[in-house]
């Protein structure tokens, strides 16, 4: 129910259905009390129970209003209404409403006045459930006799005496009682023990419903149900509900506080509205509703925190209200015709039953989001201010609800809720004259419940059930086993796959030195070097060409050369990046995207500036700025604030230290490569080159070991993950004469090849190889083989690193790796895309080419 009139309104013809409909109804039941008295808790809590179901803003409370004052002298018996509202403040709405638009009803208050001598039929008593069915003061004093004043049991009691009938009126039934529901129901059932009840709600649940009667004892054979499409054709609901989104750019994603953007599009929402309001000469100002979520211990204040961004979106201070109580100040629904106020900030109690008819925008905050969370808030923003219904279906952007979510992965609430309120129709379906109860237009429904009795193994259970022969060959099929040992005896067969189990890839188990004939290495070893006599010498190759010692990249102590090395770093990193394009950068440009819920293929859009977050751009830089552990992020910064202050000096910008820091971050965070890229470039000009440490004259393998044609040590030994083992046997092979000779370049070994990265770790490539043709120091390519290129692995922070990086005599790593047919593809960094991408086959000619 709107704005209480100072003129008596006049009912839509939905409205008037539903009175007649409800009036009737009572009127029936009101004669079967008379027939059958001694039925009377039968026809009561089965036959005198009616559900009103209709859209918020659709009147409920004027509806009920005047069926009470229809049904007042024209029942069997006279009546006195208590009616409960879900919380006090809509016990004050409530009053003002029934005062107004229902003068005939004498407003009674249960606190002040309990006598029964002077009861009217058609007396209605206003309060909630906790003022008479909960353990609190002020329930205590309604239902203790007192010398001067009945308690409610008393009143009710003594009504009984002199002939009056009670009805009760539920107003938001899909509450049910609340959170005393024990103490409210026995109150209901046994003291008011109404002859009467009418539910209203706008929540079409039936789920709730069956479990209100459950829990209650009762049956709902009566409904009157209110369609939200003839809310609409009477002006009373707006046409449509449009959802916002907002779309990021990519790079700065990170950059923006997401509820900061969501405040701003709600804000510009209602500025629009506001001014079209002005531009038509209506004389209403708009409301914007911002529901945050309830203050976790320990945490922020949700509401502080949003009154703050709210002033920053620009919002004048004057004009934000905040109402958050669990129950409601009684004086709170006056703050919705307050026209000071542009913005209130509320939870989640406010939600139901709040009256709000120049609200057209709301902004939720809140992280966690159903269907009733959508029933419940769409109606507060769905109503029709009594000034724009002369306009009403002619203005689109008055004529529609707006929504904006904090996250638009959880609109699925509102989703459901519209998909729900379209559903409904209208519909009258009440007791006819006979005791026997006949639904009208409504089939009736059947339904199976079938349940099946299921097993659950856990992981473990299914394992231990797995026969020892499968698992071996499953764990042989993964390289966690070597395939030789399948063929194991039974007792040494068992012995290995219970010591594996079920591990995944990163739990492999170590190796077993009790067991010589196996190794349990790291995942998806296929060739294995055992300890034990089975060992013999494999001597180097120097005929192949292999120099005397790989070059191994060093680095000074940081500490040594982090005077000269931060200000080269700073000027490498300002030298890629354009810093002049991001001093005066502070918005970015979203994208806003409605759709609308009731209407489809209603959309809209349009772009919106976003100011990017200072906190979360400040944060998210030095994240960046700490990749390397050697090196002291503050001296970086300190040096490219320096370096910056020059180029801006030298360019003309006036730009304070703060523009200066805020750039320094912004282009940290939208160029996350460029920094990594300046340390290297850095770091390279103190790098040492070393080959002091010769390759080993000779390496142990087991005595029948693969023979191997260009492989350093004459064989295949070592340990090799199967795609290594596929790419050193596709080396060995090559026909083409450009292999000379290939080394496995052991991880952490003091001879091998490395290379220093930017985050001040080293780098071993897998393989090193003798290349004819190749324009690097003794013709060397390295290679890094990888295990599959569909995995997040691949595309992990270490391999963007590492893929970028490069050698300072062996030039850029080659990196490969298998498709799912066996064949090596080249894999490359794409700048664009940020990202590792295949490039095609790889080939041995490839390593001809120095890149």
């Amino acid at each position: 129910m709107n704005a209480p009139a100072d003129f008596r309104l006049s009912l839509a013809t939905y409205q008037q259905k539903a009175v007649d409909a409800i009036s009737e109804t009572l009127r029936y039941v009101a004669e079967l009390h008379t027939r059958e008295p001694q039925q009377r808790t039968r026809i009561a809590r089965e036959l005198g129970v009616i559900l009103l179901q209709a859209p918020t803003g659709s009147g409920k409370t004027l509806m009920l209003g005047r069926t009470l004052e229809a049904t007042r002298g024209k029942l069997d018996a006279k009546t006195v209404w208590f009616w409960f509202a879900p919380y006090s403040g809509l016990v004050a709405q409530t009053k003002s409403a029934l005062s107004a638009q229902c003068g005939s009803l004498r407003l009674r208050d249960v606190y002040a006045d309990r006598e029964a001598t002077g009861a009217r039929d058609g007396d209605v008593f206003v309060q909630t459930w906790a003022s008479v069915a909960v353990v609190k003061k002020e329930s205590r004093k309604v239902r203790t006799d007192k010398e001067a004043a009945l308690s409610i049991d008393s009143m009710i009691e003594e009504l009984r005496e002199r002939g009056f009938r009670i009805g009760v009126v539920i107003d938001e039934a899909h509450l049910n009682f609340g959170s005393g529901a024990a103490a409210t129901a026995d109150f209901y059932l046994n003291v008011l023990s109404p002859d009467y009840t009418i539910l209203a709600t706008a929540t079409p649940s039936d789920a709730k419903l069956e479990k209100f009667e459950k829990d209650v004892g009762l049956k709902v054979e009566s409904r009157v149900v209110v369609g939200r499409d003839e809310v609409v054709k009477a002006g009373l609901n707006k046409v449509g509900l449009m959802v916002g989104v907002l779309r990021f750019k990519e790079e700065d994603r990170a950059l923006i506080d997401v509820e900061m953007a969501t405040l701003t599009a709600g804000w510009s929402q209602h500025s629009f509205i506001k001014d079209n309001l002005a531009q038509k000469g209506i004389h209403v100002t708009p409301l914007m509703l911002v529901q945050v979520e309830d203050q976790a211990e320990g945490k922020e204040d949700p509401v502080a925190r949003v009154r703050e961004r709210l002033l920053e979106v620009g919002v004048p201070e004057k004009a934000i209200a905040v109402h958050t109580s669990g129950e409601p100040d009684p004086a709170f629904h006056t703050l919705a015709y307050d026209p000071e106020i542009e913005v209130l900030i509320f939870k989640v109690a406010v939600a139901t039953g709040f009256d709000a008819p120049r609200a057209w925008t709301l902004v939720s905050v809140r992280p966690s989001r159903g269907r009733d969370f959508g029933l419940q808030i769409v109606g507060r923003i769905m109503r029709v201010h009594p000034l724009v219904r002369p306009f009403h279906g002619t203005e689109p952007l008055l004529d529609r609800g707006y929504v904006f979510l904090s996250d638009p992965d959880l609109q699925v609430g509102l989703d459901e809720a519209a998909a729900d309120m379209k559903a409904v129709r209208e519909g009258i379906e009440v007791l006819t004259d006979r005791l026997e109860v006949t639904v009208l237009g409504n089939d009736a429904r059947a339904g199976e419940v079938f349940s099946a009795s299921i097993t659950h193994m856990s992981a473990e259970q299914a394992y231990a059930a797995e026969p020892v022969g499968e698992r071996a060959e499953k764990q042989a099929a993964l390289g966690l086993l070597n395939p030789s040992y399948v063929t194991a005896s039974p007792a040494q067969l068992e012995s290995a796959v219970a010591a594996i189990g079920a591990f995944t890839e990163s739990e492999a188990p170590p190796l077993f030195p009790d067991l010589p004939e196996l190794t349990y290495s790291t995942p998806r070893l296929v060739a294995a070097t055992p300890k034990g006599d089975h060992l013999v010498k494999y001597p180097l190759r120097r005929d192949l060409g292999i120099p005397h010692a790989l070059i191994r990249e060093e680095l000074p102590s940081l500490y040594d050369i982090e005077g000269d090395l931060c200000p080269q770093i700073a000027r490498e990193f300002c030298r890629h990046v354009p810093m002049a394009n991001l001093i005066l950068a502070v918005n970015s440009n979203a994208e806003l995207s409605m759709r609308d819920l009731f209407n489809a293929g209603q959309t809209d859009s349009r772009h919106l500036n976003v100011r990017m977050s200072a906190a979360r751009i400040a944060e998210q830089a030095q994240l960046q700025l700490s990749f390397n552990d050697g090196i002291d992020p503050r001296r970086i910064r300190e040096a490219i604030e320096a370096e910056l202050g020059r180029i801006c000096q030298k360019e003309g910008f006036d730009a304070t230290t703060r523009e200066i820091r805020r750039t320094i971050n912004l282009a940290i965070l939208r160029h996350p490569q460029a920094l990594k890229e300046a340390v290297r470039v850095a770091q390279g000009l103190h790098i040492r080159l070393e080959d002091n440490e010769p390759v080993p004259e000779v390496q142990f393998g087991p005595k029948d070991a693969v023979a191997s044609k260009k492989g350093a040590y004459g064989a295949f030994i070592g340990r090799y993950n199967r795609p290594e083992l596929a790419f050193a046997q596709m080396l060995d092979s090559d026909d083409t004469g450009l292999v000379k000779w290939w080394i496995r370049n052991p991880e952490s070994e003091t001879w091998a090849t490395r290379l220093i990265l930017p985050t001040g770790k080293r780098f071993f490539p897998d393989f090193a190889v003798g290349i004819a043709g190749r324009k690097t120091k003794d013709s060397i390519a390295l290679v890094e083989i990888k295990d599959d290129g569909e995995t997040g692995r691949l595309q992990s922070d270490s391999n963007t690193i590492k893929i970028r990086s490069e050698h300072t005599d062996y030039k850029k790593v080659f990196w490969t790796y298998q498709d799912p047919e066996g064949i090596f593809l080249k894999a490359v960094w794409s700048q664009s895309h940020n990202r590792i991408f295949p490039s095609g086959p790889f080939e041995i000619g490839d390593m001809v080419i120095v890149n």
